[in-house]
């Protein structure tokens, strides 16, 4: 299953916009809250700002965000940079009372960030990055979050090296993106360690080291991000950065999926129909692929669609097969346009539409699909769901058989050596036979053998005829059977041999060859005998 993995994140951090935490940490012992009053209606900054954050918090006091507003106004105007960082919170946020204003937090959040108060700077860089009550400026975005950054805080960090990535109001530079990104990590920031597993994976900004991935990669899904879970889970399954280990892939997975992550959802789903993850569990695949295919997942769907088919801890159900089909055929899925075409052929969960078929196999023909490549080709030659065009099958042949393939090689062949819709030349026949039973190709064998024989499109050749039947035959094509039997008996190209026509007659016999019953009835009895289980 083809699916995409090592996503970066695509938002940016959100501001800061937690309620204040004191320099002591939960627990520190405050001092007596008429005590503190005293003191900040006595013109105390730091008195004045400790009152704001507990009517803010509602520690010690019943919470009042208006009188916290109106004792933050107090030191702000002061210039206390603290109170003025957090007057910009409760008006970007909006608290009872106070309707949220993006122009009056971004001035107080200016305020602070001029004295350099690296979280009003982060913040600010938000506003800007966003356009919230001023005009949208990435480049000054970049600037307030370089200024935060390298204050250490690691939020700024993050943003900056994610800007760096786009090249968003700054020179795309996946070298300072990567930097920004190992600063954020080492500090926590669970996403920068998400993102720096990424930039290692795929060698961005830096050299691809598998093992560093790894390594980030599981401290970020350790500390519960859904997207590492899940590329934790890629990793053990496909062993990048570390062993190979199945199950262990699906552990992760299935953490992922918990989540809600859709991706882990359908590979979790996938696994349990894998024995290498464990006990296959079909019961459980459909529980975890049913609300990834419900989300829109294109491979969830066409695994359903599969599982439906062949009955895989469901009853069989065609109708429904062709429902999950269809999503993911609707979405581009070029497997599911090509087994949706099929069913439309067979009449299977749907009624029998050869047109459709076609428009279907047409679709994923054109995106490089070589089963449907040879179905259109075939369609176009028989006017099976389209009117018959020699010119067109011949089109998806030749770019068959152009990329190797044995079946377009046979069939443009087939169209050589019966001249349809261009001129007959038996000697291109013969090539095009020979390049596609090189391969293996059983049909492309048997014909040329059969121009080996007759002497169409090359010299006649019983020897090089006997050994392309063989070849054929032994892949239990019938009429190589028969006429590597005839070889046997005639001793034509091969040392007679009755023993063997009567082995090979059997076989095609076997199949069903009237004629080749016939011809073993019509050996002695002794030979016949011997081909009796």
């Amino acid at each position: 299953m083809k699916r995409v993995v090592f996503g970066l994140i695509v938002a940016l951090l959100s501001p800061v916009l937690s309620l204040p935490a004191r320099a002591g940490g939960a627990g520190t012992a405050l001092p007596p809250f008429e005590q503190v009053l005293e003191r900040a209606e006595e013109g105390d900054v730091e008195a004045q700002v400790d009152l704001g954050m507990r009517y803010q918090t509602g520690e010690g006091v019943a919470r009042n965000f208006m009188k916290a507003i109106g004792w933050y106004r107090k030191a702000a105007e002061m210039g206390n940079a603290k109170a003025q960082f957090h007057l910009g919170t409760i008006y970007f946020n909006g608290v009872e009372g106070v309707k949220q204003n993006y122009a009056e937090a971004g001035r107080w959040f200016r305020l602070s960030a001029e004295q350099n108060t690296p979280a009003a700077q982060y913040d600010l860089g938000v506003i800007y990055e966003r356009g919230l009550g001023v005009a949208k400026d990435e480049t000054q975005a970049v600037a307030y979050y370089r200024l935060a950054a390298e204050q250490g805080y690691a939020p700024a960090q993050y943003n900056l090296a994610y800007l760096y990535q786009e090249g968003r109001g700054t020179k795309r530079d996946q070298a300072a993106a990567f930097e920004w990104y190992r600063k954020a990590a080492e500090q926590g920031l669970v996403a920068a360690m998400h993102n720096l597993a990424i930039a290692y994976f795929q060698g961005n900004g830096t050299l691809r080291n598998d093992a560093e991935a790894y390594r980030w990669t599981s401290r970020a899904a350790i500390a519960g991000e859904a997207r590492a879970q899940y590329n934790l889970g890629f990793m053990y399954e496909k062993g990048a950065g570390v062993e190979r280990n199945v199950a262990e892939a699906q552990r992760w997975y299935l953490r992922a999926a918990e989540q809600g992550n859709v991706e882990a959802q359908a590979d979790a789903g996938r696994l349990y129909f894998n024995s290498e993850a464990g006990r296959i569990n079909a019961k459980e695949g459909v529980r975890w692929l049913r609300p990834a295919a419900d989300a829109g997942n294109k491979d969830a769907q066409n695994l359903l669609c599969g599982v439906y088919v062949r009955a895989f801890g469901v009853g069989r159900d065609d109708r429904e097969a062709v429902t999950w089909c269809r999503k993911a055929a609707d979405q581009g899925m070029v497997s599911a346009q090509v087994d949706l075409a099929t069913f439309y052929m067979l009449g299977r969960g749907v009624e029998k539409d050869e047109a459709a078929a076609f428009e279907l196999f047409l679709k994923a023909a054109k995106q490089g699909d070589s089963k449907a490549q040879m179905n259109v080709g075939v369609m176009y030659l028989n006017g099976t769901g389209v009117a018959e065009n020699y010119a067109e099958a011949h089109h998806w042949f030749l770019t068959l058989a152009d990329r190797g393939d044995p079946r377009g090689q046979f069939n443009l062949a087939v169209m050589y050596a019966n001249g349809q819709g261009l001129e007959r030349n038996a000697k291109e026949a013969v090539r095009l036979y020979k390049l596609s039973a090189e391969q293996g190709y059983a049909l492309a064998q048997y014909n040329l053998a059969m121009a080996h024989l007759n002497g169409i499109g090359v010299e006649i050749d019983p020897t090089a005829a006997v050994t392309w039947f063989r070849k054929a035959a032994e892949q239990g094509n019938a009429d190589a059977q028969f006429n590597l039997g005839i070889a046997y008996a005639r001793g034509d190209g091969v040392e007679k041999d009755l023993s063997a026509a009567a082995e090979w007659y059997a076989k095609a016999a076997a199949q069903g060859m009237q004629k080749a019953r016939q011809a073993l009835a019509g050996l002695p009895k002794g030979y016949r005998d011997a081909t009796q289980p």
